[in-house]
């Protein structure tokens, strides 16, 4: 539906969410009036926020089109409320130009705005560098590791001092893996009463130094992806006072959860970065009041019902986000800070980090908006999610706020 007129709705304009008002949704504008016939909605004092964009985003074709496809993350995207996202897949490296131009041709059919990261090695193998020069010039907006740790030093010195030519921001999840040593939950009192072999904070710590000292040393700006404890946002701002020009983010799941989910033993909690203690969850959002983290991620990573339904110990890594983070958030969010370092932190901010222009709503303006009635609850359900996956950590569990509707692209879909 191209057009439509959202009645006794609260737009975010200008900083806060305004009064009641009408809003004339006409070929992706906010109009003045709409044509006759036009179709209404009540939003019932709802709030229209503009579009989302997300940090993190794995839609696994062609590889693993057998989990999930481009089709599959559109889609879940226009049901969350994202007008765009950044795109990194751990399945499928964009490791030279022509991977690079499919995957953009992919992505220019759905009408959505997407950013892309490079590899800066081939196959994220960090055996031999890409064309990260090449890479630039055909579009992508940073170079990534694809969440795969790269534990030979000296590669990392030779891909950057590459990388740099290009002024193009690194981005790594600082995740030691000999450190981790097959560790599947956060170390600490939960994995020693459940029995698990535990991941270290310095396996996040260490890693997150290394990165840091090789960007001050290489003048290299860079991103940490998916921090999870206090003492990695305390190196941020170390590092910023050195002068290294260091973004990080926040996953909106290490916001809602920390490692007590576990005595659950949901295999859906098991995911790459682990849930740290309850005093790390409060430093994060302390970084979030603090400006020190710059984005709130959604990380979304599909995964097989099949590698999910088995023992936490077995399952496969990794969560969809896209259709719940923003009723998810949304309150938390603005319990602690503002509407407006709300909006920031879930679509200026990342947009800004991807180079993608920042959705706004004005009057007169192209509008890409979601409408969210934050104070009735959502149950997380299976037909919620887009794709044969259900990989979500709050499945079966109710959320503070609903969407009732997205309008993306011009295109109008009711919650």
């Amino acid at each position: 539906m191209r057009n439509i007129v959202l009645n006794n709705v609260r737009p975010f304009v200008d900083g806060k969410i305004a009064e009641p008002a009408k809003i004339c949704l006409v070929d992706g504008a906010w109009a003045s009036s709409a044509p006759e016939g036009t179709p209404e909605f009540d939003a019932k004092g709802a709030v229209a926020l503009p579009a989302l964009f997300g940090l993190g985003l794995d839609f696994k074709e062609p590889l693993r089109d057998d989990i999930y496809t481009f089709k599959d993350g559109v889609e879940a995207m226009r049901r969350g409320g994202f007008y765009g996202g950044l795109y990194e897949s751990n399945a499928n490296a964009i490791d030279d130009s022509l991977k690079l131009a499919a995957i953009q041709q992919i992505s220019a059919k759905c009408g959505l705005s997407f950013a892309f990261l490079g590899a800066f090695s081939m196959g994220y193998q960090c055996k031999d560098l890409a064309e990260m020069v090449e890479l630039s010039e055909g579009g992508v907006v940073g170079f990534g590791d694809g969440n795969h740790n790269c534990s030979r030093s000296r590669f990392l010195r030779l891909a950057m001092e590459y990388g740099s030519m290009t002024g193009k921001r690194f981005f790594f999840m600082p995740l030691d893996d000999s450190l981790r040593h097959h560790g599947l939950v956060h170390e600490g009192s939960f994995a020693d009463t459940l029995g698990m072999k535990g991941i270290p904070r310095i396996a996040e710590t260490m890693e997150a130094f290394r990165i840091l000292e090789m960007a001050r040393f290489l003048k290299v700006p860079v991103h940490l992806k998916q921090v999870s404890c206090g003492e990695t946002l305390k190196l941020i701002e170390r590092a910023r006072t050195q002068g290294v020009d260091v973004t990080c983010d926040v996953d909106i799941y290490h916001l809602l959860l920390d490692d007590s989910c576990l005595f659950d033993l949901d295999s859906h909690c098991n995911v790459p970065m682990p849930f740290r203690s309850a005093e790390d969850r409060e430093a994060l959002w302390q970084g979030l009041e603090s400006g020190t983290v710059n984005a709130i991620s959604v990380n979304h990573d599909p995964v097989l019902r099949q590698d999910k339904e088995v023992n936490f110990e077995d399952a496969v890594p990794g969560a969809v986000s896209l259709e719940v983070a923003l009723p998810a958030i949304w309150k938390p969010l603005c319990t602690r800070l503002s509407a407006a370092r709300a909006v920031e932190l879930l679509s200026t901010a990342p947009a800004q980090l991807a180079g993608i222009e920042p959705a706004a709503l004005k009057q007169g303006g192209q509008a890409s908006l979601v409408l969210l009635d934050p104070d009735t609850e959502t149950e997380v359900v299976s037909s919620m999610f887009a794709g044969k996956t259900r990989n979500c950590p709050l499945l079966g569990k109710k959320l503070p706020s609903r969407i009732l509707g997205t309008y993306i692209n011009g295109n109008w879909n009711e919650g």
